[in-house]
């Protein structure tokens, strides 16, 4: 009653007491949105380029604020997102190929599980026949350029090879999008467009496009031809006659690849044809007695003695940078500005060594059976007698061939400008 009394007998203070209810009231309610924000959230907006929060929930990017009309991509379950605003509906983010957009609000995580949510969509997300590998395309076309910003004047980076795995958390919808393919913390940034990724390429989905093409059209049949090519260096079985398709190509229109001799590829491939069983290549490669001679001093892998090395003036050392982390287990090395010799235990508890890395200088030679393979060691002579041997990933690292060591590992000889460079051996984890 003295409250009413009050504002009825001092009616200038009405208008005042209204307007501070009234501002009070408009804080309570900013106060309660921001809350209910960072209920939701459960974290503070990040800049891009802080560690990211992971969507709980597949989902679209929209371009607008609160327009589902207009899409800007989708991401998947567990896709990294950097938060910028948000309102009561939706989250304002940038997704890793750094697209900017809203998405429906759902629970963000501080850490991938490994989920995924229902109904993701398997034709922009297909985590393999199990269902259990990352969301991944494949390279459709040979030496793709990746690049580090999403633009094709920033820095190719390297090249992906055709039928190359890319694990994706996000697709542009738009034309010429870029996708995000490197490191996940974005220390090394590359991209690539979107429009050279698909379904996983076999030969003879390859060879089909090629036969579809081949004698109507010059441009389209080299581009197979060279597709064809590449995928086939995975495939034994297929090799020499996807090199010779090659070649009949490239002859027809009258052009030359200078960094491709199909001629020795041809050879390579023809003795790949007569390679024997696993069991008989181990027997052959045993039969061959590899080792090597060091200035007239002949060490056998596990058998090198500390005596032999202090006779080559090699230093010993505690530790190697760079070392493989498992495989073996090396107590100390020897030591020249080209080669390195490791020391283990054996079987027996003695410490002996084996080569693990040489360059074929300063009067190393690597005997193989009879052949003495040194700096002026021929490339093709190598070929010839030992293809059988040998595996090669030509497209990635050509002219770099490897020798079954058992079932333990590899011998692996380089060769450049068609003379042997390097030995290195590796042990299979």
């Amino acid at each position: 009653m003295e409250v009413f009394c009050f504002i009825k007998y001092y009616p200038s203070l009405n208008l005042l007491i209204f307007n501070n209810i009234a501002f009070m009231l408009q804080r309570l309610y900013l106060l309660f949105t921001m809350l209910l924000c960072f209920i939701t959230l459960d974290t503070v907006a990040q800049s891009a380029g802080d560690r990211p929060v992971y969507t709980s929930e597949w989902g679209h990017l929209y371009r607008a604020e609160n327009n589902e009309r207009d899409l800007l991509g989708i991401f998947s379950t567990e896709a990294p997102v950097y938060v910028l605003d948000s309102n009561l509906t939706q989250y304002k983010v940038q997704v890793s190929n750094g697209d900017i957009g809203f998405i429906k609000k759902q629970p963000l995580q501080k850490a991938m599980s490994g989920k995924r949510s229902e109904g993701e969509p398997a034709q922009y997300f297909y985590r393999g026949s199990q269902g259990s590998q990352c969301p991944h395309f494949f390279v459709q076309v040979s030496e793709l350029r990746v690049r580090k910003a999403p633009n094709v004047t920033s820095t190719a980076v390297r090249r992906a090879k055709l039928n190359e795995l890319i694990c994706v958390d996000y697709i542009p919808l738009y034309s010429d999008g870029w996708v995000y393919v490197g490191d996940h913390f974005h220390e090394k940034p590359e991209f690539i467009q979107a429009k050279f990724l698909g379904a996983e390429l076999t030969y003879d989905k390859v060879l089909k496009n090629y036969l579809q093409v081949r004698g109507k059209d010059q441009k389209q049949e080299m581009v197979w031809a060279g597709r064809l090519r590449e995928i086939a260096w995975t495939d034994d079985r297929k090799l020499k006659e996807a090199l010779t398709f090659w070649k009949q190509s490239f002859e027809n229109a009258g052009v030359k690849d200078p960094k491709i001799d199909i001629d020795f590829e041809l050879l390579v491939a023809e003795r790949f044809q007569n390679r024997p069983t696993f069991d008989d290549i181990m027997s052959q490669v045993e039969a061959l007695r590899m080792h090597f001679d060091w200035k007239g001093t002949l060490l056998y892998d596990g058998k090198i003695t500390d005596n032999q090395m202090k006779q080559l003036e090699m230093k010993r050392v505690e530790e190697i940078p760079n070392m493989p982390e498992c495989g073996w287990e090396p107590k100390y090395y020897y030591q020249s500005p080209s080669s390195i010799v490791a020391f283990e235990e054996n079987n027996k508890g003695k410490l002996v060594g084996s080569v693990y890395q040489t360059s074929f200088v300063e009067g190393v030679v690597l005997r193989i059976g009879q052949e003495r393979v040194d700096g002026n060691y021929d490339e093709k002579e190598f070929v010839k007698k030992f293809g059988h041997l040998l595996t090669v990933t030509w497209i990635d690292t050509p002219h770099v061939y490897h020798i079954p060591n058992g079932d333990a590992g590899l011998f692996i000889i380089t060769f450049e400008n068609g003379k042997a460079v390097r030995y290195a051996c590796m042990f299979y984890c």
